[in-house]
């Protein structure tokens, strides 16, 4: 049988730094308003219900969380 085996250990290995750009509030703040300025009325509508449904739900999970 044959094995091979990793020279390198972890510590040994060099990284490869990720050059992330973070975002401002204000850079998301105007790409959602784009997002949404497309959205028809009853889109609204219908996403403000299910947000709220959402919201209701954990609520509701975190107070019965809370009384148990």
């Amino acid at each position: 049988m044959l094995t091979s085996t990793n020279q390198n250990s972890v510590s040994e290995r060099t990284s490869v730094p990720q050059n992330e750009t973070f975002l401002s509030d204000a850079e998301i703040s105007r790409r959602v308003m784009r997002i949404r300025s497309g959205w028809s009325v009853g889109e609204k509508v219908r996403r403000r219900r299910e947000a709220e449904e959402r919201f209701a739900d954990l609520m509701g999970k975190l107070v019965g969380d809370t009384a148990a």
